[in-house]
């Protein structure tokens, strides 16, 4: 049976919880609000199968069919806009949705207080799929339903993270030549109960309910975009992410899931057959296709990833990239795990001691240069001044500008 001893050998995927034929294991939370599996010895027949599913137990290596990459953009602008990069994951969701499948992917509940995994099944509420969400997301039992759709030949296609893409395939324990996988180049997965003091306090200092965030709100320049209703009208908030406390923990590491510093899911190689992130060096590599408004990284992994690829690049702008030159300079979340801050501990006790006001002036205090740079980002000059930064960089090295 699944006994988490160290809380590092759990990713809280969930297989165990949704393979279980006897409901078992139950989904609890921990002092830092991560989702941990609890067995019912009363129950459990010692089957094992738990065991079976758990992808940090397997832990099995990974050899990809292929390996090609390519910088992509949705050549539909507002279509780009509603997402966090390229938009190309809209286009990949909109292919099997019109096959008659279902996707499977991480929305914000209608709180807003904590993401979870949905089925979407029409165009129209696709949308509640697109963009990043800064929080490890609740899986429940959607794995189960992933199943009985694969059953009934249903095309599906999941995304999440590695390892959540990772729980699926131990999950299923065998192929199925209708599922399609997408997974994420991964910085770590931060704590929804932060998220929901976060939140909370937004809330508290506006007056007014939380109605919906975006985290990365390209109207506004990459900042957060937090939607808040009074009794009277809505109202945005926008905070750069040098002002935004809760983005600084995660970029600080601190609000990291334990198994993230050591993540297993690390590497070119994946189960996923397609993987997709922010393009970041896109200026050094991929000049031509930036234009401020989001460029995707993609990876394909296998035959049936690239066969949907190919079948929705006529709505994409594209140029096939070399991954190793890329990652060996740039977005090393790819390969490399972030390390675990030594005030990792320290912060923690301090989450359940302190205000999340004074927390955040603790940990992510907001200095005169962030000051600065939070209103160059607003302006816009903050872009202008790194795109002449790279090229000079590149006049000075002699390779050209563009």
């Amino acid at each position: 049976m699944i006994e988490i001893k160290n809380k590092q050998d759990c990713c809280g995927c969930e297989a165990c919880y949704n393979v279980c034929p006897l409901n078992c294991i139950s989904m609890k939370y921990d002092e830092e609000g991560f989702k941990f599996p609890y067995v019912d010895h009363q129950k459990c027949v010692d089957c094992r199968k738990c065991e079976s599913a758990c992808p940090m137990i397997r832990n099995k290596p990974i050899d990809s069919e292929i390996a090609e990459g390519y910088a992509a953009v949705n050549k539909n602008l507002n279509d780009r806009l509603q997402s966090s990069s390229g938009g190309v994951f809209g286009l990949l969701a909109t292919k099997i949705i019109n096959l008659g499948g279902i996707v499977v992917g991480c929305s914000m509940a209608q709180d807003c207080k904590r993401a979870e995994h949905i089925v979407v099944d029409t165009q129209k509420d696709l949308s509640k799929l697109y963009g990043s969400k800064y929080i490890q997301s609740d899986i429940n039992r959607i794995y189960s339903v992933v199943k009985n759709n694969l059953i009934k030949q249903k095309p599906v296609l999941f995304s999440g993270t590695p390892c959540q893409v990772e729980g699926l395939k131990s999950f299923l324990a065998q192929p199925y030549d209708n599922l399609i996988c997408v997974d994420l180049i991964c910085h770590g997965v931060p704590s929804p109960i932060l998220w929901e003091k976060n939140a909370a306090y937004i809330e508290k200092k506006s007056g007014s309910t939380l109605k919906g965030v975006n985290f990365r709100c390209k109207n506004n320049k990459g900042q957060f975009e937090y939607r808040v209703n009074s009794p009277k009208n809505t109202k945005m908030y926008y905070r750069s992410k040098e002002e935004d406390s809760y983005f600084q923990f995660f970029l600080k590491n601190l609000s990291l899931r334990r198994s993230c510093y050591q993540c297993r899911f690390k590497g070119i190689n994946r189960s996923a057959d397609i993987t997709l992130g922010d393009f970041w060096g896109g200026e050094e590599f991929v000049p031509s296709l930036c234009d401020g408004n989001g460029i995707s990284i993609v990876i394909l992994h296998s035959l049936i990833g690239k066969k949907l690829f190919e079948e929705i690049k006529v709505s994409l702008d594209t140029k096939k990239i070399d991954i190793d030159a890329v990652f060996s300079r740039h977005n090393r979340a790819l390969t490399e795990s972030f390390e675990e801050p030594e005030n990792r501990q320290e912060f923690w006790m301090d989450f359940h001691r302190l205000s999340y006001g004074k927390l955040s002036k603790k940990y992510a205090p907001v200095s005169k240069k962030d000051k600065v740079k939070a209103l160059l980002r607003k302006s816009g000059l903050l872009d202008l001044i790194r795109k002449g930064c790279l090229h000079k960089r590149h006049k000075d090295s002699g390779t050209g500008s563009f």
